[in-house]
């Protein structure tokens, strides 16, 4: 059946049937090459009924959509599908993996529906670290005109906030509890996003029955989340219950009976068509994986933002005062410059080396939204991840970090046996043990493979080239089935000169004098 847009009138032409006569009996009908056909407006409800009826008509912000862009080009075509599913379904799931452009596409979903008239104002609850970098960063590159408030800091600053005149509010997945019930009272925000929905995934928590609360009698609500099932199929129960609760689960009990199996007293494993189960439960939904996704490279790299600590903000802005005196009274030399550039380096991953009478020590600055970060990357991934610290100190905060949170994962530094390290390697590449491996980057040899990872997270830079690049090819090798992304996080002016450095083939002994002007200048 041919189905005709006219962009110029916004019009969808069908072939007249008696059904379409029926459910549209006061529809234009004309003759049209030697048939008879009906003409409808291409609106949001007339492509749901068409839809219903099996015609495959596209959704209206596919074809009537200009899709703004900061840098002018066109979005990927997955996104412009993402966003088609948003704004025809309601209450539904984005489960694009990390990296598919899920934050843009969800602004235009927005914006879309606001010029449609179906919508108002959108709340958007996300984690702590992509508040600022990440949705108020997009949203006024893509949108800058647009209103936006974060809603962060102490309850009164956070209702203060909420009563200013704003298009967008966001939050992070715990503050929504500090103003839960100002925001309910807030009809006028009708379109809620819950990005990383899988924060929510405990459907007895207080932050997932706080969602809920807010998220009821919304006109849309979209959870998005690239792991929808970060520790077990069960996770998708609280994700239903907060989305699409009228099609949820009744029965915790039941659905983990449905999608694990107990193999004793305390131990269950997925059922081998859980991912089917789980599948059917969260729809309607949108999933397409950064492979998905043609208009990429088979290797991006992405810069990270995150914030300092105070204990961090301090101590490097103590170093970066030292650094502009060593440069007034010309006393700056590469041995000095390198050992204070150093010292910077380690207080953007949190913990410094200190030289005391007693022999080194280290004192931890707290790097708290840095390694929170951290967690929402590797709960991003869909596949095994390399997590690279150039310090032994920030490699063993971040392993206390991950065996806190129960991730699987393994530690290589220098002091590893070389049979550990081997041991480690094959288990990596050759099994499901796993899921992050911590190392130091010096440790990564030549020739090691470990293409069962597809995502490298950067969380500190080294100063040498070779390192950079020998660490970072480890996934990139044959083998390799999937795209890679290399994720480097920063937060400060050293960081940043280093990548950029890194990115242009240079050591930083290459440029020491020179990277240290520009930080004392807070480029």
């Amino acid at each position: 059946m041919t189905i005709l847009i006219s962009h110029q009138t916004r019009s969808v032409v069908v072939p007249c049937e008696p059904r379409l006569e029926a459910l549209f009996p006061h529809a234009q009908k004309i003759r049209w090459n030697g048939g008879e056909v009906i003409i409808l407006p291409h609106g949001m409800d007339e492509t749901r009924l068409l839809r219903n009826l099996s015609l495959n008509v596209p959704a209206p912000i596919v074809e009537h959509y200009d899709f703004p862009s900061a840098d002018g080009k066109r979005p990927f075509d997955k996104q412009v599908l993402t966003a088609a599913s948003m704004t025809m379904n309601p209450y539904s799931y984005v489960l694009n993996d990390m990296g598919t452009g899920k934050t843009k596409a969800c602004i235009w979903s927005f914006d879309w529906l606001r010029k449609e008239g179906l919508a108002n104002r959108m709340l958007v609850t996300a984690p702590l670290s992509t508040l600022h970098f990440t949705w108020e960063r997009e949203i006024f590159q893509t949108f800058p005109r647009m209103k936006v408030k974060v809603l962060t800091g102490s309850r009164e600053r956070r209702k203060r906030l909420l009563e200013e005149d704003a298009d967008i509010f966001i939050v992070n997945h715990d503050g929504l509890k500090v103003i839960h019930n100002e925001i309910i009272r807030r009809r006028d925000i009708d379109v809620i996003c819950f990005d990383e929905a899988a924060a929510y995934r405990n459907a007895r928590a207080d932050r997932s029955k706080v969602a809920r609360a807010v998220a009821r009698g919304r006109s849309y609500v979209w959870g998005m989340t690239g792991s929808p099932t970060p520790t077990a199929p069960t996770d998708a129960y609280g994700l239903a219950h907060l989305i699409t609760p009228a099609a949820a689960p009744r029965s915790w009990v039941q659905f983990r009976q449905n999608t694990m199996h107990q193999v004793s007293q305390f131990r269950w494993v997925p059922r081998k068509d859980a991912a089917e189960t789980v599948s059917k439960i969260l729809q309607p939904s949108v999933r397409y994986s950064l492979d998905d996704v043609t208009e990429l490279p088979p290797v991006i790299v992405r810069d990270y933002e995150v914030e300092m600590s105070k204990e961090q903000k301090k101590a490097y802005e103590e170093l970066r005062l030292h650094a502009t005196a060593l440069l007034k009274e010309g006393t700056l030399t590469a041995v000095n410059g390198g050992v204070t550039f150093s010292k910077m380096l380690q207080t953007s991953c949190g913990w410094l080396y200190i030289d005391t009478d007693k022999g080194r020590v280290t004192s931890d600055l707290k790097p708290v939204p840095r390694l929170e970060a951290l967690l929402d990357l590797i709960e991003a991934a869909e596949h095994k991840v390399l997590v690279f610290s150039p310090f032994k100190s920030a490699t063993a905060g971040i392993a206390s970090l991950l065996g806190a949170e129960k991730i699987d994962f393994a530690t290589v530094t220098g002091d590893t046996s070389t049979k550990d390290r081997a041991d480690i390697f094959q288990a990596f590449q050759h099994t499901d043990k796993y899921h992050v491996l911590n190392a130091h980057p010096e440790c990564m040899s030549h020739g090691l493979t470990l293409t069962a990872a597809d995502t490298v997270i950067w969380y500190g830079p080294v100063t040498k080239l070779e390192t950079y690049e020998q660490a970072n090819a480890r996934i990139t090798r044959v083998g390799q089935a999937h795209k890679q992304q290399i994720i480097r996080m920063q937060g400060t002016a050293a960081e940043r000169s280093m990548y950029t450095r890194l990115a242009n083939r240079q050591d930083m002994q290459d440029s020491i004098l020179e990277i240290i002007e520009e930080i004392t200048k807070g480029v």
